[in-house]
């Protein structure tokens, strides 16, 4: 699998559009997620596996809906300054702006950052009120949450979806179950690795039928004991 990721990854690109420079970039970010969970299995860190498993099946589920939306890339692109702003104005709560500078570094300063947010802003205003015409920003770049994106796009994701976005969201957070345990953590590193496999070969193969990679085969081979294994029907 390493060896079909390298593939995948290590190649020369060029990016014909927007929409194809944002997938491959979210599938490289997979392949790292991927190599971090795998580390940390093999040496039975497996909450530490389980946490990382979430922000990896967002940016999969993200990556194939964008895949089958092309045209929402540049507005996921854009989005990005209102995060930032949003992170900015929760950390000048607590930290200077002379302090932020500092932290940021240059061209990502507090005023930088305003900069950005008010040149996005009004693509992502929504109207809150029709009689008074009040708006506000839009909470998340699309309309659809996750899972929602996974109802759309379907395949393995809503298979994964449990044990690789449901469960690690509750154990990232200050929650009762972040500091509970219903497994060793042997188990729940073999349950994060199992996962994680899955959904890389997934991430892999959404890239293969973007890019035309000619990788059928090879998905294939190492897919069929992953289907097997979780009962899901082949691609």
């Amino acid at each position: 699998l390493i060896n079909l990721t390298n593939k995948c990854f290590g190649r020369e690109y060029q990016p014909a559009n927007r929409a194809e420079d944002v997938v491959f970039d979210l599938g490289q970010a997979c392949r790292d997620d991927f190599g971090e969970v795998v580390f940390l299995a093999v040496h039975g860190h497996g909450n530490g596996a389980m946490k990382l498993l979430r922000g990896m099946f967002e940016k999969a589920v993200t990556a194939a809906y964008l895949m089958n939306n092309p045209k929402k890339a540049e507005r996921f692109v854009r989005y990005a300054a209102i995060q930032e702003h949003r992170m900015m104005q929760a950390t000048l709560k607590v930290v200077s702006e002379m302090e932020f500078d500092q932290a940021m570094g240059e061209e990502n300063t507090v005023a930088d950052i305003k900069r950005r947010y008010e040149e996005v802003k009004p693509e992502f205003e929504t109207t809150t009120c029709s009689a008074c015409g009040k708006t506000r920003t839009a909470g998340s770049w699309d309309p659809l949450d996750i899972p929602s994106m996974v109802h759309q796009v379907g395949g393995p994701f809503q298979h994964f979806f449990v044990g690789a976005y449901a469960i690690p969201n509750v154990q990232i957070h200050a929650t009762v179950a972040s500091i509970g345990r219903n497994k060793t953590p042997r188990e729940e590193a073999d349950f994060a690795f199992k996962l994680a496999l899955g959904l890389m070969i997934a991430v892999i193969g959404y890239q293969n039928a973007m890019y035309k990679l000619n990788m059928d085969d090879d998905i294939a081979s190492l897919a069929k004991p992953i289907e097997a294994e979780w009962m899901i029907p082949p691609s």
